[in-house]
Formats: structure tokens, C-alpha cells, sequence
């Protein structure tokens, strides 16, 4: 069987300076960063962040700290009006910092008809930058449009074009779509995802919240293997700061999370998916 490559998703450390993540997810024994610039999910998404500028800092920082990173997460509603500009915004970005994937949600079902024709226009500019845009199943009402496979599937279908893909989420599927076996549903989308991201859910009666890969209800090592197999990248998505409320739709929480605790939830995590497949993950 082939290894799991398996980095970090940056939502854990919202509000929190880039030098003190990496620095954490270092230390954490991963090599691969998936900066986390979702809308929505974390704070203060602005034009800067995809600037020249700022992806000159951010592969500053992951050359001091010896990382790399492979995935941008992009999630923006691609119905808006001026959603062409700011997804050129990212891919530009994501070129820029070595990312090949920009893993989006990508927005509402009313919207269906205008996003295919986004996406339709942005997937030869990813081509062209050597990136491969992943739309991902929602796990909230703002981003219902891709919410299981077939969505997924019908939406491949009617963009038709090679740079754009799944990234794959069973941990939305528990929220959006509380009926469906998400592991196994997970599983179907394999075929055409470039992309995973690892997330755990603990359902509670505020709604559903986040913890170390292995505390929360998903029965991961059935997908684990079928990814390792069909050599897909992934990310621990563990966005710590941030649950989802009862109706699904996110709430951050005023303070960002102790980086020493995030620490600690990666090396957790790390720990429980290697003693799932009995060998080291490459991260």
C-alpha cells in the first residue's frame, strides 16, 4: 500500500501569526502547510492576503521552517458577482507559495447555473498556473450546492474540464447531511478527488464541534486506506476555534486557540491515524 501524505490545514490557528504556526505544525511533525483562507470559517479574509507581497512572506517562512505546501483552502461563494476576480486572486496566490490545489466550497444551490459558468472560465487560468481547483461538499446551507457525491458528480460533469477536481470532507457531511454514512459516501467520491481533508466531528447539543482525529464519531481507517491506495493528499482540517451551530452554520469563538493546545491535537492526531495503518504517515 502506498503512504498517506498528510499536512495541516491552518484553520486551527486563526488569528494567529504564520511565523507561530508553521513554527507549531513543525514541531508537530508535518511537513506540509494548507494555508487556510476560507470564507466565513476564519477572520479578516482581505485583497493583501493574496498579495505578491504577502506570498513572498509566507514562503519565507515556510523555507525558515523547512515546509511546503501544497494546498491553498479557498472557500468562497463562487455565485458572487465579482467571484471571477477574487478566485484569479487566489490561484495567482497559490502559484505563487508552490500550492497546486485550491480546495473551495464553492457556494448555494440557487446559484448552480452561474457558478458552473465561473468555474468554467477559471479552470483554464488554474491550468494555466499549474493548479487544479478541488470543490469540496459543503458542510453548511451557505455552500449546499456540492453536498454528496452525485451533486458532485453532476457538477464534474457540466464543467468538464481537467483542472478541476473533488476535495473531499466527510466531516461536512455529518452536518449538512446528517442521514448519509459519510465515510462511505466519502468513499464514492474518490474516483475524481485530487484532494481530502481529514476532519473529526463531535455532535453535542450546541451543534457540532472539532476535536483530535480519532475523538469524534467518523470511522476513519476504511477511507484512510482507499486514499493511500489512490494516492491522494490530505489536511487535517481541525479548525479549533470555529464549531458549527445547531442550523450548521458557523461560529468562531472571540480569542484564537493556545497554539500549545493545537500542539498537542496534532501530535494526538498524527499519533492515532499512523497506529490506524500501523506506519508512518509521510507529512
Amino acid at each position: 500500500m502506498n503512504s498517506l501524505i498528510v499536512g495541516v490545514n491552518t484553520a486551527m490557528f486563526d488569528g494567529i501569526d504564520a511565523d507561530i504556526a508553521f513554527r507549531t505544525i513543525k514541531e508537530a511533525g508535518f511537513h506540509y502547510v494548507e494555508l487556510a483562507y476560507n470564507q466565513g470559517y476564519v477572520g479578516n479574509i482581505t485583497r493583501e492576503m493574496f498579495s505578491d507581497s504577502h506570498a513572498a512572506r509566507i514562503t519565507s517562512l515556510l523555507e525558515k521552517y523547512q515546509l511546503s505546501s501544497h494546498t491553498l483552502g479557498s472557500t468562497m461563494d463562487l455565485g458572487a458577482p465579482d467571484a471571477v476576480e477574487q478566485f484569479r486572486w487566489r490561484i495567482e496566490f497559490a502559484s505563487n507559495i508552490g500550492a497546486t490545489y485550491l480546495t473551495v466550497c464553492i457556494g448555494r444551490r440557487a446559484d448552480r447555473d452561474r457558478i458552473i459558468s465561473n468555474l468554467r472560465e477559471l479552470a483554464p487560468v488554474a491550468q494555466a498556473h499549474g493548479c487544479v481547483i478541488c470543490i469540496e461538499n459543503g458542510g453548511d446551507p451557505n455552500y449546499d450546492l456540492f453536498s454528496v457525491a452525485d451533486d458532485g458528480f453532476a457538477l464534474l460533469e457540466a464543467i468538464d474540464h481537467p483542472a478541476v477536481a473533488f476535495n473531499i470532507d466527510a466531516g461536512n457531511i455529518i452536518s449538512l447531511c446528517p442521514e448519509v454514512d459519510a465515510i462511505a459516501e466519502t468513499i464514492k467520491m474518490i474516483p475524481a478527488a485530487r484532494h481530502c481533508h481529514i476532519k473529526d466531528v463531535l455532535r453535542k447539543e450546541e451543534g457540532y464541534f472539532f476535536p483530535a482525529i480519532g475523538a469524534g464519531e467518523l470511522d476513519y481507517p476504511p477511507l484512510l486506506r482507499e486514499l493511500a491506495l489512490n494516492n491522494v493528499p490530505c489536511s487535517l482540517e481541525i479548525p479549533l476555534r470555529m464549531h458549527r451551530q445547531r442550523d450548521t452554520y458557523p461560529l468562531r469563538q472571540a480569542q484564537p486557540v493556545d497554539p500549545a493546545q493545537s500542539l498537542q491535537v496534532l501530535i494526538e492526531s498524527r499519533e492515532t491515524i499512523e497506529g490506524w495503518l500501523g506506519r508512518k504517515l509521510i507529512c
